[in-house]
Order: structure tokens, then C-alpha cells, then sequence
């Protein structure tokens, strides 16, 4: 049964007696404002189709239908007058009017997620129809549907399908639900918007209403699945492992309700010695009987109390989380054990790759020699998650060559929306241009088009299921991401993993300011400008020329090149991490051609990954004429001077943007600006230390942020 709620009366509700102070722009509302349509022709326009809403009486078409009635209540406010028309969601057998608008074929083709958005108009009333043939498409209808009012887009006429082109697209919120005493309580591991904005000792009994606004969010991001906490769960301080604990369950089933209504399924990190944390065993062995039957309570009490549950994460056998390895056993025995339990009730395991030793030399190696070996020995629901690069989230890395090298097992993208090691957030670095390049590197998997993307759309192998992930960013600050500029690589990632094929950084870049800052054109041209150009600045004055981990181990966030030569291996010859099979580590030879040979070789091996494959002397001529050591300088002062003149070009809005976010934008510009300088006046003097060569250009040297640390 399809039930009709009126804008008029959803008006006189939400805002009758509010003060205007309640719309003040702190950047709550993420990129969801809705704000009356500036065009009267256009406002009048939305009114008369959004007069009436009409959804099935189901959870997620009525979250659905709220949206829709937020959002015209305040775009299109009125009733639309004597031609009032209504908008109606779902699917063509939820109404006659669907069905004679919308073909069954072409809602077949479509999916569950996907949907048609159609209007017209009869006995002089216009209709708009959100059709699906499942509940989430009506919300991800109603979303798009919302961006373009935003964006002041007709909908007379408006004929329009869309689907998502990768199944699986999961948000990883690395929350620490319980800490040790002497601890402070919930925080978020590598969170830099706060804490966390999960209260846990308040739940099951209070939820707070962030916790709606937080599911709404990722409905709005178009994901189908979050993982609620860290994957480091073994850690002191940081024993996610106590979600599997009886006291947790009538929480996370609380949680798991705040969720489904928005088509979100709440899966969870766990960690594999569960049996001996929780369950009191003396082994956690995947071969020993016990361990087994253990998993298969757990598993059974929590589909009891969550029928749509998720599945699990597992970190194991990497940086203190234990493993099936302690056994004897491979990852895929691990793994294959929790997915033998989960698989009945449709749950699945996603198996964390990034798996390394300190001991077994360069990191950057293992994951492959890790997992590649066991291809086709990982069960059908287990999916192997795997970071976009080998190292650890470097604003320049090569794609990781586990990509596509398990032609017989699902596997999970990994992206880290939070900016560990991309100045977390006091640093606008907007990765959507990163993510772009990593998408379109082609794999060579299959010969020449297994692009990442094709990969994660289940193009590339036949029979497996793919997917993407992102590492979110956001805490209990304020406006959700701490830096607001931040709030664009929460969107950024949203719109790629829906289609990574089709969505360009430049549009997504747009789209965000539009939706962000309005529709002027010099602040949407000057946003979208500084997004799209400040990872080549970060990168500049950071880490140019494929070098990595510059910055100090302890916060991932200060320069620190005294206690990183294990990274960037410079002395006084040269700079730069030997990974060649002749002479390195040998993570060019675990490539396809023609990425093996093409990175082996010092001279087509590609600039910007230049020092990440080889160790090159100072003197090197560059393809551009310039040494190696003056290209270093030149880049370091090229991206602090771009950062400059972000705070310059941003200064130029001033009125064109609420004061609010406008102050707390340039206050980060202007921080970052002398952050920049310090990266500089950290790295030219270290780099003249040891190649013993000054800056041709003789530039003054900006102050450093400290000349020399005290090693962690």
C-alpha cells in the first residue's frame, strides 16, 4: 500500500516557530542542504510536482519518502497550487501508475539498487515516478532525485535510469568501542574530526539522533554495508574483540536498527583469537573441532538478534592482531572457518590483505607473497580487502599487484577517505584524482583493459564478486569531517564506488561545491580548482617523486627524514627504495606486463613513482633536463607556493559565503599554507645535508617545523 503525506503539512511541522538561527551553516548538513530554489520559475516548478508523496508502507521507501519531504518542504516550500502534482515511489507492482509509466523490462535490468526516475504529466497534474524493483532503489532514486533540485535541474521531462556497477560497497568506521580505564573513552582510530560519535554506554536504551543522521549519511553515500569498529581489535586500549562479548549484542542490535531502515547492512571487526578472548578456549586453532563450533554459536546468537547481519572483518596474523599462521594454518584456513559459519545465514568475511612482518624485510612485498600462493583456496563468501597501494595510504603509491592477481577470489578495494597520511585535517587534499588513477590503472590481468575499476564491477574475472571500501573520516565534530574541504572526499568516494568506471574527479569536484557553497560560479570554480589541485600540492611538499613515509611514525603527520631512511634510503649518493627484481626487493617482478619491465627499468619506470622503485643518484638527469636534487626542490617550493595561494584564491569569496564556514576554511588554508613551509624548511636543508648540493635558485629557506626529533 502505497500512503501519501503532504509537503504542506510536513512544512507546518518541521519549521512552524524555528528560529532562522537553526540553519545556521556549520556544516552539519554535510553536502544534504536544502535551501530554497533561488529561481522562482524553478521553485514554482518543484512545488507543483512535489505537492504530494506517495511511498509504500516499508522502512526504507518511508525513509525514502522523508527525505523527499525535507527536501522540497525547504527547496519548494508551498503546495504547488490548483496543478498540484505528487511524486511516487516504488515498484510497478506497488502502483498502476508506476506500472503504466515504467517498462518491467527496464526495471529488470536494472537490479534491486537500481531505479528510474520519470516524469509527465496527465489530466494537467505532473506526475514524477521513483521506481525500483527493490526498496534501495527508492532511496538512492530519492537522493539523486534531491541533488539535481539542489543543482536547480528541470524535472519536466526528466527520463533517467541508474544503477550501481559495483555490488558490494562497504563504509569502515574505525571506532574503538571500549577502552582500557586510564584511557579516554570511545575515539576513533586515525580519526582527526574528533571522537567518536557512538555512545556506547548509552545504548541500547538511548540512541542518539546523530546515530540517524549518521545512517542517513550513508544511504546518501550509496553504501549497502558499514563495518561499525576498528580493525585493530587486539591492541591495549583498543579491544574491539569485546563486540563478541554478551553486553555488546543488545547494542549492536540497536545500532543494527538505526541502519536498516536507510538499506544499510551493520556488519562488525572481530578478532580471530576470539574463541580464546571471549569464549575461554585454550586454542583458536581453524582446524581444532571446538574453535569451530564456537564460531557457529557466536554466529547463531547474532543472526538471532540481527537477522540481516552483515558478516565480519578480520585483521590477522599483521601488526600485533593474531592469526591462523600462530596454527600452522594458511589465511584461507582462517578464513574458510568463520565463512563456513556465516555462510548460511548470507553473511561473508572480509579478509584484511594487509599483512606484513618487519622481520621478512620490505613491506611492500607481503601482501602478494602472502595471498597470491592461495588463489582459488578462499571460500565463495570470503572477500580479500586490499589497500589501493602496498604501502599504507601514501599520497603516491603503485597500485597494489594483488589487484586482479586472484583471478579466483573476490576481492575488496580499500580506500582511506580519512587522510592519515595525506594531512589528516589541517591539509585540503582532495583524493578523488588519486582514487581516478588507481581505478583506471589497467592490471594487464587479463591482457590489456583489466582496469581496477572493471575489476570492482566484476568485469575482469568471471565468477567473482568485487567490491569497494572506504575508511571513513568522519567523528563528533561539528561539521562531521573537521576540515569542511574534507567533506569532499566523503562525497568523492560515495560517487565513485557507485560507478567507477563513469564518474570523473573534475565532476565530482563541481557537483560537491554546488551542492556545498551554492551555485555562483566563481566559489564553485574556485572550489572545485583548489580540490583538483591540491593533491599535486600536498604531494609536491610532501613527497614527490614516489617517496614515502616522510612523515614521524608516532602521528603519521610531522616531517621527520632523519627517521625514515628506511623508507627513502637516501645517502650520500643517492635517494630512493631499490624494489627491482635484479638488485631490490622485487616488487616490480610481481606485476603483468608490461608494468613488470616498464618499473624494473630505471628509464621508463615512471617519474612519479620514480624513487618508490629505484635508488637514484642525486645527479640524475630527469626527462624534463633538471637533476634529480634540484627537481626535488623546485617541487617542495612549487606545492608550498600553491598552497599559498589557496588561502589568496579563497579570500576572493569573502561575502560570497556564509561566515561561518568561510573563516573556519581559511583559518585551515592558512594553517596548511605554513604547515607547507615547514614541510619545506624541514626537507631542503635535510636533502643539501646529504647530497651536498645547494638550491640552484638560492631561495630563502622557510623556518622548519623541527630540525631534529627525538626517535619515538
Amino acid at each position: 500500500m502505497i500512503k501519501p503525506l503532504r509537503i504542506v503539512f510536513w512544512m507546518v511541522t518541521l519549521y512552524a516557530g524555528i528560529p532562522a538561527s537553526v540553519q545556521a551553516e556549520d556544516g552539519y548538513e554535510l553536502w544534504l542542504r536544502y535551501r530554497p530554489e533561488p529561481e522562482a520559475a524553478r521553485r514554482e516548478e518543484y512545488a507543483r510536482f512535489s505537492a504530494e508523496v506517495l511511498a509504500p508502507d516499508r522502512p526504507v521507501a518511508q525513509s525514502a519518502q522523508r527525505e523527499l519531504h525535507r527536501a522540497f518542504g525547504a527547496i519548494a516550500p508551498g503546495t504547488g497550487g490548483p496543478a498540484a502534482g505528487r511524486i511516487l515511489l516504488g515498484s510497478r507492482s506497488d502502483s498502476p501508475v508506476i506500472a503504466a509509466a515504467i517498462e518491467e523490462t527496464r526495471l529488470a535490468r536494472l537490479g534491486p539498487e537500481g531505479f528510474v526516475l520519470k516524469s509527465g504529466v496527465a489530466a494537467g497534474r505532473p506526475w514524477l515516478v521513483i521506481a525500483s524493483n527493490g526498496d534501495s532503489g527508492l532511496i538512492y532514486g530519492a537522493f539523486t532525485l534531491l541533488r539535481r533540485a539542489q543543482r536547480g535541474l528541470p524535472l519536466v521531462g526528466l527520463d533517467l535510469e541508474d544503477a550501481p556497477t559495483v555490488a558490494v560497497r562497504v563504509a569502515n568506521h574505525w571506532d574503538n568501542p571500549h577502552r582500557a580505564p586510564n584511557f579516554r573513552n570511545e575515539s576513533i582510530e586515525r580519526g582527526y574530526a574528533g571522537e567518536s560519535f557512538f555512545d556506547w554506554k548509552a545504548l541500547p536504551g538511548t540512541v542518539d539522533p546523530r546515530l540517524r543522521d549518521w545512517a542517513r549519511l550513508l544511504a546518501a553515500m550509496g553504501m549497502n554495508g558499514v563495518m561499525i569498529n576498528n580493525v585493530n581489535t587486539a591492541k591495549r586500549g583498543l579491544e574491539g574483540w569485546r563486540l563478541l562479548t554478551p553486553d555488546y549484542l543488545p547494542k549492536l542490535a540497536a545500532l543494527a536498527s538505526v541502519l536498516r531502515p536507510y538499506g544499510v547492512r551493520l556488519s562488525i571487526s572481530v578478532n580471530f583469537f576470539s574463541p580464546i578472548l571471549v569464549g575461554g578456549l585454550t586454542t583458536a586453532d581453524p582446524f581444532a573441532p571446538e574453535v569451530k563450533e564456537w564460531w557457529k554459536a557466536k554466529t547463531a546468537e547474532i543472526y538471532a538478534a540481527i537477522p540481516d547481519f552483515g558478516g565480519f572483518l578480520v585483521k590477522a596474523d599483521s601488526e600485533g592482531e593474531p592469526g591462523p599462521m600462530k596454527y600452522g594454518r594458511t589465511h584461507a584456513d582462517g578464513a574458510n572457518l568463520i565463512a563456513s559459519v556465516l555462510a548460511p545465514y548470507g553473511g561473508t568475511v572480509h579478509w584484511r590483505a594487509f599483512v606484513y612482518d618487519r622481520a621478512k624485510g620490505d613491506r611492500v612485498v607481503q601482501a602478494y607473497q602472502n595471498f597470491a600462493p592461495f588463489d582459488g583456496q578462499f571460500a565463495s563468501t570470503v572477500f580479500i580487502q586490499i589497500k589501493n597501494g602496498p604501502l599504507d595510504f601514501q599520497v603516491r603509491e603503485p597500485v597494489s599487484s594483488l589487484l586482479g592477481a586472484m583471478p579466483r577470489t573476490n576481492q575488496l578495494l580499500e580506500l582511506q577517505i580519512t587522510q592519515e597520511y595525506t594531512g589528516q585535517d589541517k591539509h585540503v587534499c582532495f583524493l578523488a584524482p588519486m582514487w581516478r588513477e588507481v581505478l583506471d590503472f589497467d592490471t594487464h590481468a587479463r591482457g590489456p583493459g583489466a582496469t581496477v575499476a572493471r575489476l570492482m564491477e566484476n568485469a575482469v574475472h568471471p565468477g567473482t564478486r568485487n567490491g569497494i571500501v572506504g575508511v571513513m573520516n568522519t567523528g563528533n565534530s561539528r561539521n562531521w569531517t573537521g576540515h569542511l574541504l574534507a567533506q569532499a572526499n566523503t562525497f568523492a568516494l560515495a560517487r565513485l564506488a557507485w560507478n567507477p568506471t563513469a564518474t570523473t574527479a573534475e565532476s565530482i569536484a563541481q557537483e560537491w561545491a554546488e551542492l556545498t557553497f551554492g551555485r555562483n560560479p566563481l566559489v564553485v570554480r574556485t572550489v572545485a580548482s583548489i580540490l583538483l589541485e591540491s593533491r599535486g600540492a600536498f604531494e609536491n611538499y610532501t613527497s614527490p617523486l614516489g617517496l614515502n613515509h616522510m612523515t614521524r611514525r608516532v602521528d603519521h603527520f610531522v616531517p621527520d627524514p632523519i627517521y625514515r631512511i628506511d623508507h627513502h634510503g637516501a645517502t650520500k649518493d643517492g635517494v630512493g627504495f631499490d624494489r627491482t627484481a635484479r638488485t631490490g626487493s622485487g616488487y616490480a617482478a610481481q606485476f603483468a606486463e608490461p608494468w613488470r619491465s616498464r618499473y624494473e627499468n630505471v628509464d621508463t619506470c615512471p617519474e612519479a613513482l620514480l624513487l618508490f622503485f629505484h635508488h637514484v643518484p642525486w645527479e640524475r638527469t630527469l626527462r624534463n633536463g633538471r637533476p634529480l636534487i634540484q627537481e626535488l626542490y623546485d617541487r617542495y617550493y612549487a606545492g608550498a607556493a600553491a598552497a599559498h595561494s589557496f588561502v589568496t584564491r579563497w579570500e576572493g569569496l569573502r561575502g560570497l559565503i556564509d561566515e561561518e564556514r568561510f573563516e573556519h576554511v581559511l583559518e585551515r588554508l592558512k594553517q596548511q599554507a605554513h604547515l607547507a613551509d615547514g614541510w619545506v624548511g624541514t626537507l631542503v636543508p635535510h636533502w643539501m645535508e646529504f647530497s651536498d648540493t645547494d638550491d640552484e635558485k638560492a631561495r630563502p629557506v622557510p623556518q622548519p617545523h623541527t630540525r631534529r626529533y627525538v626517535a619515538p
